[in-house]
């Protein structure tokens, strides 16, 4: 019985064809013809074709409710990740919002090196030079933004873009901003225990 019904069906719909040809052979030829196998082929094929309809059925449910479940996993993910997507951004927010402010501080702090600095050498420092500083912050960001997107659009984020400088192999910042300002410094501070 490992035949599907459809299978059952075909079977059973040749049989009856072949009974009916019986049949229809013994009316002509004045013979017997056994009623009941006919009558039970009828009824088997019947009985065949409402399992059938049972089985498109049940089998329409059980794809509806696996779509059903789909849906709700979909949904729930999508709740999920809605959540983290917006405490990301928010994450994001206050990072941007400290690196504004950090980075302010920084300039600030640079100016003012830079003017203590030519006070007391009476020459501008390369390393402290406003617009040098802010270039060197700009190639650090942009060398840390570009781990964000890689690939050929690697170098913007909607509408913000930095250079498509490569990937930074250095030091961190601090560490290559003290190397740069070193001479600098050393030359400012060389008379201090004087």
């Amino acid at each position: 019985m490992t035949q599907t019904i459809s299978a059952r069906i075909v079977a059973t719909e040749a049989r009856l064809a072949s009974l009916r040809a019986k049949r229809g052979a013994a009316v002509l030829d004045d013979a017997d013809f056994d009623a009941l196998e006919y009558a039970n082929a009828e009824a088997e094929l019947e009985a065949l074709r409402d399992a059938e309809t049972i089985s498109v059925r049940r089998e329409r449910e059980a794809a509806g409710q696996t779509r059903t479940e789909r849906r709700d996993e979909q949904r729930a993910k999508l709740k999920r990740l809605e959540r983290e997507r917006l405490a990301a951004v928010s994450e994001a927010e206050e990072a941007v919002k400290a690196l504004v402010d950090a980075l302010q501080r920084a300039i600030e702090a640079n100016e003012e090196i830079h003017s203590a600095v030519h006070e007391l050498t009476g020459r501008g420092p390369v390393g402290f030079a406003p617009i040098s500083f802010e270039n060197r912050l700009s190639m650090y960001l942009a060398a840390d933004m570009r781990k964000l997107k890689q690939g050929p659009r690697g170098s913007r984020l909607g509408l913000v873009n930095w250079p498509n400088c490569p990937p930074r192999q250095h030091e961190a910042w601090a560490v290559e901003e003290s190397k740069i300002a070193k001479a600098d410094l050393a030359e400012a501070l060389k008379g201090e225990n004087a």
